[in-house]
């Protein structure tokens, strides 16, 4: 029995494959999938937002733009993701659904630009589950099984931020505390044997990132944007847990947990808006370089810096329009990005378009909803991820602070 232990494990090594239900295969690495912002708003246009301004979005990307709202706000939202994996000409489809975040924003000083907010946001999910089926033969006996690998959990943070202005300059400052477990598993069932083989990987993930923002006024049209962030060493608890049973009966349980660290991703970005009227067109590039990270990767994945770049529209809605259709507000925008892995040796490049609108619910409240689609893959052609990700938003608005006489 030991040496059906012993091959049932080796099929924990085996990398991603494409009978898969559940989420994203290529969210057993790493940190998993990773979200870079978060709301309706912002997704409608690509995630391009580093020189996006607007009167009723949180920006979590470029804190030195929390400032530039009238309104205390409190959003929240919902995010359904739905993929297909494709691969060798085998397709499958998957899909789940995860809160996208709970943010207030606190306008204090619209003259000088003063915001703050705080809330709870994802920072990145892992969602799959994998199912291949094994054949091999032992002493001339013939041993069939299945392999079911799945993955749950993420990581999300408490942020706290705020901005100020100065001149035509904004600037501003968040902190992220990151926290979270990932739990990747291999469950082994054994044809004839009825024996149960599972295999768990839990990576506890606690550190804190900070990011700095500036957002400047070049003139009537043009603005400029950037960020920096970065955060000290992070703690990592791995926790490795094997264990088989026969018949129900138990005859192999062991637990190792392991205490280290990882280094957290360092990344830079540029972005830089032209406004038209109610119209506003945008560009995004940034850099977020992951080598670093030690965070055990999954079959044969490897870390790598991650380079974005998006173009965004949009149109920003009248509220005091006499039709419903001026009352709306319209987005739109593409993107690429160079995964932070490689899969096999290749770089995973993910390309995408989105759409969004959102629909008055008075002079301070709005539900955005945006719908954002592509495929993400090796040049190699080794394993597609067609994906439509739907994201709903609702934020709502009142004037707590009111403007006061300066001498």
């Amino acid at each position: 029995m030991i040496r059906v232990l012993l091959i049932c494990l080796s099929f924990f090594l085996i990398p991603l494959c494409t009978f898969a239900q559940g989420g994203s295969n290529y969210s057993s690495i790493g940190f998993g999938d990773v979200r870079r912002s978060v709301g309706a708003l912002y997704d409608g246009m690509a995630g391009t937002s580093i020189a996006m301004p607007s009167d009723h979005g949180i920006n979590t990307v470029n804190p030195a733009l929390l400032g530039m709202s009238v309104y205390t706000r409190l959003q929240a939202g919902y995010r359904f993701n739905q993929n297909v994996i494709s691969d060798n000409g085998t397709s499958l489809k998957q899909n789940n659904g995860e809160l996208d975040g709970l943010m207030v924003l606190f306008a204090v000083d619209t003259a000088h630009g003063f915001g703050i907010s705080f809330g709870v946001l994802p920072f990145s999910s892992v969602n799959y589950l994998v199912q291949r089926n094994f054949s091999t033969d032992i002493d001339g006996t013939p041993l069939t099984g299945s392999s079911v690998q799945s993955g749950t959990g993420g990581t999300s943070s408490l942020q706290l931020a705020a901005s100020a202005r100065l001149g035509k300059f904004y600037f501003g400052v968040s902190v992220q505390t990151l926290f979270g477990v990932i739990t990747l598993a291999d469950n082994i069932y054994v044809n004839g044997f009825n024996e149960h083989v599972r295999s768990t990987t839990s990576n506890d993930i606690r550190g804190l990132l900070a990011r700095g923002g500036v957002f400047y006024k070049a003139g009537p049209t043009l603005s400029l944007g950037a960020f920096v962030s970065g955060g000290p060493t992070a703690s990592l608890n791995t926790s490795y847990r094997a264990s088989a049973d026969l018949s129900g009966n138990t005859y192999f349980d062991s637990t190792v947990s392991v205490e280290s660290t990882t280094q957290l991703p360092f990344g830079v970005g540029l972005g830089a808006s032209i406004q038209d009227g109610r119209s506003t067109y945008g560009v995004d590039l940034e850099l977020t370089d992951y080598s670093a990270v030690d965070i055990p990767a999954q079959g044969a994945a490897t870390y790598a810096p991650s380079l974005r770049t998006t173009i965004g529209y949009n149109r920003q809605a009248a509220q005091y329009a006499q039709t419903f259709g001026e009352k709306v507000g319209l987005r739109a925008g593409v993107g690429f990005q160079r995964q932070y892995y490689t899969y096999k040796g290749a770089v995973v490049s993910e390309f995408f378009a989105s759409g969004g609108i959102d629909f008055p619910l008075g002079a301070s409240a709005t539900v955005d909803a945006a719908l954002q689609g592509g495929y993400r893959g090796p040049s190699a052609g080794l394993l597609y991820d067609y994906f439509l990700r739907f994201t709903v938003t609702v934020s709502i608005g009142e004037t707590w602070f009111k403007p006061f006489a300066r001498d």
